[in-house]
């Protein structure tokens, strides 16, 4: 039988129909529609246009939408195809349309849409805080038991006023003693910071940084309200619906956050300044997770659009000596430069820096098109050094990505510029292998990588020669491919091989990871083999598991506990740790012990918490050890009550009535404070956020004044014992009104004075006594208004 059965033809016709319109999963518009079998036509597609935020409105574009467009209703999320719907990747433009909820979800290629932040712009407003001081320590320790060991204490002291600071880092260290690594005055003045003391100028991708006793000028875009986006090489990705992104260097996880869909430029605040690659782990909603690998640089000479940079800073190179606080060299370092970006495409750099034996001239360019970005750069010195360097990398847009860093150093007389040792601290990042070069060498790193399903195969390789030793080379394929990822059960095939100049390696096994509540569990079987230059292959299964336990207390302190055994190629061992976070410092604590009694039990302990001092107040105890604080405080009759500090919408920590909560958080940032009740209670407060600007070193008290209510019922009369009908009561928070008999109720704090106003009368006040309060109710009876 041809056509619709009687009486269905409606359904196979076209209709015309209001339809809400989605864009990454946030409704842009209501917009009518013809619709029929496995199709649909919007009636105006040039207005649908005009309300998704950041689209391009190229002709392809608009000719996609005014066609008619297939339906792919099979997509529409159910729960018949949960985890595998809601996502199209088109050409130009294509639809999901939800026949139940009359709903079109749009998805539009990545290349019509601009590039979206949602940063202010403009200056941060100058801090008001008074004199204040914060100071971070830590405590670390590491060794073998009955063997050897060694330790660090690390001390940040920051004394600042408004936007002027002391800054001083310092270090007792084993072999070291006492050492001053920076003792620096600052002060910024909206784009530029000045800078006088001992501390470290910025150097370039070639050398790295380099310290200084010394002063400087310098381009800052730290006291930027979009300072996030200013910082760094973009990371820009494609996500079709709003999606959770971290990002991991060297398999750590440094940041964590939701964005929504669109070509999105990510928040790189949390990327450590230096040229490496950086992992984009992204969560979908449907439950899927992918992986894309970026190459990441965040030095001075990167110029974000529209903003120039230059620097100037002069000054002795300072070293690290043991048992020395401070050690000034004879050799006079000086560096300025300058950085503009010509267009959004293309960016240019150029420096001057060196010693009074050496001058060395830099210059660089980027270009950036579309997922590629290229970058270029060149160096020559006085002294007959020369230098150059070549990155590509790839968006990872598609399923292919590449990264590749090629650079080559001549060198006359071995290192460029005089390294200087350092100690670690809270703010100093590690130099790298290119920094720490002590002459020429030739360095190449690259990869290449491929999704097939859900699937990952990457090669990943690298070259060193340096001058006068053997070149250093690795090279290896990986492959990651999910199995199983369903009722918190998670199993993933992994191999990998590498090659080296004195080694091959290979391992081939499964990886799962089981997760309930409160406890997870990993673990990783398979086999691998090793063949060491000079001796024969060894091939051995090897396997791990751990187990791990996490609380959190109401208090919000975290505890993490994790134990496990591990039989790796060379060797088995026992493996045991402990982390927790809490409102005085963190900690942790790990030990290992090998099984086949090669070596003493290993240990690593840590320890980090601080303290602020204000003009009016004080903090002992810090959760993590950041530049600035401020303090919450409630004061008030509301003893039971209980907050929840939000910092941006973001539970921080709970503070009661009588109590104060002191919070550590970065520098150069505006927070929205505000407090939310943890249950229901009977409490007048300010419910409004209060923004405070903090720099490094400012600390700010935020007091609030909780007080408890309860509702008072009664009788107003008049002196002559008439009922006061239809009077305004009011007191100084709240607003009532009594019957045509002189009844009312209304909410009341303790010492509130309530006053009434009949019709034609003056204001007087009720006097309410000491009324008795049950249940959070009180009855005064009736009462003559005096």
């Amino acid at each position: 039988m041809e056509g619709s059965p009687p009486g269905f033809d409606n359904l196979s016709s076209d209709r015309v129909t209001l339809v809400d319109v989605y864009f990454g999963d946030r409704k842009v518009a209501e917009a009518l529609a013809v619709i029929g079998p496995g199709r649909l036509t919007f009636k105006s597609p040039s207005e649908v246009i005009a309300k998704v935020p950041d689209l391009i409105a190229a002709p392809e574009l608009q000719s996609a939408l005014a066609s008619t467009l297939p339906t792919h209703s099979d997509l529409a999320c159910s729960m018949s195809n949960a985890g595998d719907c809601g996502v199209i990747s088109p050409d130009v433009a294509e639809i999901i349309y939800d026949e139940d909820r009359f709903r079109v979800d749009l998805f539009v290629n990545p290349r019509f849409l601009r590039v979206s932040t949602t940063l202010e712009k403009g200056y941060l407003p100058t801090p008001d805080a008074s004199l204040s001081l914060t100071n971070a320590i830590g405590i670390n320790a590491s060794g073998t038991i009955g063997g050897s060991s060694a330790y660090n204490f690390q001390n940040r002291t920051i004394i600042a006023l408004r936007n002027a600071r002391i800054r001083a880092n310092t270090s007792v260290a084993s072999h070291l003693g006492f050492v001053v690594d920076d003792l620096v005055g600052e002060f910024d003045s909206k784009s530029l910071r000045y800078s006088a003391g001992l501390f470290w100028a910025p150097g370039n991708e070639f050398i790295g940084q380099r310290r200084i006793i010394g002063a400087g000028v310098g381009t800052q875009f730290d006291t930027w309200a979009d300072q996030e986006a200013l910082r760094g090489t973009p990371l820009i990705v494609f996500l079709a619906q709003p999606s959770r992104v971290e990002l991991l260097v060297d398999g750590r996880l440094v940041s964590s956050r939701s964005y929504p869909a669109g070509n999105i430029d990510l928040d790189t605040s949390a990327l450590t300044s230096g040229s490496y690659t950086v992992v984009l782990r992204i969560h979908e909603p449907n439950g899927s997770v992918r992986e894309e690998r970026r190459f990441f640089v965040k030095n001075e000479q990167v110029a974000p659009a529209g903003h120039p940079i230059f620097y100037a800073f002069g000054g002795f190179l300072a070293n690290t000596r043991p048992h020395q606080p401070v050690s000034a060299s004879n050799t006079f370092y000086y560096q300025a430069g300058s950085a503009w970006r010509l267009s959004n495409n293309f960016a240019l750099d150029v420096s001057a820096l060196g010693t009074q034996h050496k001058l060395i001239v830099e210059g660089g360019a980027w270009f950036i098109k579309g997922p590629v970005r290229l970058r270029a750069a060149g160096l020559v010195s006085s002294t007959g050094d020369a230098g150059g360097l070549l990155q590509f990398g790839t968006s990872g847009q598609g399923p292919f990505t590449a990264n590749l860093d090629i650079r080559h150093i001549w060198s006359k007389d071995g290192p460029l510029i005089p390294f200087s040792s350092y100690a670690n601290t809270f703010d100093f990042t590690p130099p790298t292998g290119i920094q720490l070069a002590n002459g020429s060498y030739t360095q190449a790193t690259g990869s290449v990588g491929i999704r097939l399903g859900s699937g990952y195969l990457s090669i990943v390789a690298s070259y060193r020669k340096d001058h006068d030793y053997a070149a250093d080379y690795t090279v290896g394929p990986n492959i990651t491919w999910p199995l199983v990822s369903r009722n918190r059960i998670q199993l993933v095939f992994e191999a990998s091989a590498q090659k080296t100049r004195t080694a091959t390696a290979a391992f081939a096994g499964f990886r799962a990871l089981l997760t309930s509540g409160r406890m997870s569990i990993s673990s990783t079987t398979g086999g691998a083999y090793q063949n060491e230059s000079g001796g024969g292959g060894v091939s051995r299964v090897v396997s791990n598991l751990t187990a791990q336990f996490s609380h959190e207390t109401q208090a919000q302190t975290l505890f993490n506990v994790e134990a496990g055994v591990d039989r790796n190629i060379s060797s088995s061992f026992l493996h045991a740790g402990g982390t927790f976070y809490g409102n005085f410092g963190n900690g942790r604590a790990d030990i290992l012990h090998d099984l086949e009694g090669k070596g003493g039990a290993q240990y690593d302990i840590g320890f980090q918490s601080g303290f602020a001092l204000g003009s009016s107040v004080e903090a002992l105890g810090a959760r993590s050890p950041e530049q600035s604080a401020f303090v919450v405080t409630v004061n008030g009759d509301a003893r039971d009550a209980t907050f929840d500090v939000l910092v941006d919408d973001v539970s921080k920590g709970r503070v009661r009535v009588g109590e104060r909560l002191s919070l550590f958080v970065p520098g150069y940032r505006t927070y929205r404070v505000r407090l939310v009740p943890v249950e229901a209670v009977n409490v007048s407060y300010d419910t409004a956020a209060r923004e405070v600007t903090l720099y490094p070193g400012n600390v700010r008290a935020l007091a609030w004044d909780a007080e408890s209510y309860f509702t008072l019922f009664g009788q107003a009369v008049s002196p002559a014992g008439r009922p006061m009908a239809n009077a305004l009561v009011q007191t100084a928070k709240n607003i009532a009104q009594t019957n045509e008999n002189g009844f009312f109720q209304i909410d009341v704090r303790r010492g509130d004075a309530v006053m009434i106003g009949g019709a034609g009368e003056a204001s007087c006040r009720l006097p309410i006594g000491n009324a008795a309060v049950s249940n959070d109710y009180a009855s005064v009876g009736k009462v003559v208004c005096q």
